[in-house]
């Protein structure tokens, strides 16, 4: 039996409600976050009577209106490889292991991220991990600079690094993981490396208490709802 040791489970997603910052690309293409609540009509006979029953209203229910990259999601290999996985395709053990989370909040606008900086960095990334990324930008989320000026990894220059050490699964507090907006990373190094010529899976727009596990090893888990579908809205917990 595998046996998990922590003090405390960590979130580190985003709530999803209506109106909530999108993709640039999406929002081009006219997608939009709508969460919508219904109740019962009013003049409905009340559940088992003599206030026994659920209380009046009931039941509450919520339309959501949401596109697989909303919040924190994670890419499945569907999303840039027409021969890739669903996301419903993935075993749950693709989903949660090992990882650490790297303090990047120093990191000026648009700074790509190295093979280098991620050997150098603390504490060390080990064989297998789940990699996340805090860079600070989390706390600008629903904000035009968000979705633009984010730092990301610079693909070519992290690809062998990657590899080598056969990172499970990357995950960053931005919009993207590539650096910069859509103009600058249009051919996207990084989910090519990590999408179509290896199985490297990616969480987007983490946040939450990510900053109370940053310089930490933690036991992550990313788990997406099970959809038929390219990628998944996740929960992302950090036991700690």
């Amino acid at each position: 039996m595998n046996t998990i040791h922590f003090e405390r489970a960590y979130d580190l997603s985003v709530p999803t409600y209506t109106g909530m910052q999108m993709h640039p690309a999406e929002e081009a293409a006219g997608a939009r976050t709508l969460v919508e609540r219904h109740d019962m009509p009013e003049g409905m006979p009340l559940m088992c009577g003599g206030g026994r029953g659920p209380a009046p209203g009931w039941p509450i229910y919520h339309d959501a209106q949401i596109t697989t990259h909303t919040g924190t999601h994670v890419d499945g290999t569907w999303h840039f490889n027409k021969l890739g996985k669903r996301i419903d395709e993935f075993p749950l053990d693709a989903f949660m292991g090992p990882g650490v989370v790297l303090d990047f909040r120093h990191l000026e606008d648009c700074t790509p991220i190295t093979g280098e900086d991620l050997e150098r960095a603390e504490p060390r990334i080990e064989e297998g991990d789940i990699l996340i990324i805090n860079t600070g930008r989390h706390k600008r989320f629903g904000t035009t600079e968000y979705g633009t000026l984010h730092p990301g990894l610079d693909g070519d220059a992290v690809e062998k690094f990657l590899v080598e050490k056969k990172i499970k699964m990357i995950g960053m507090d931005t919009i993207c993981v590539e650096p910069g907006s859509e103009q600058d990373h249009w051919d996207h190094p990084l989910h090519r490396i990590c999408l179509i010529e290896n199985e490297i899976l990616l969480i987007e727009n983490l946040g939450g208490e990510i900053d109370e596990v940053t310089g930490k090893r933690c036991y992550i888990m990313a788990l997406p709802v099970l959809l038929r579908a390219d990628s998944g809205p996740a929960r992302v917990i950090a036991l700690a």
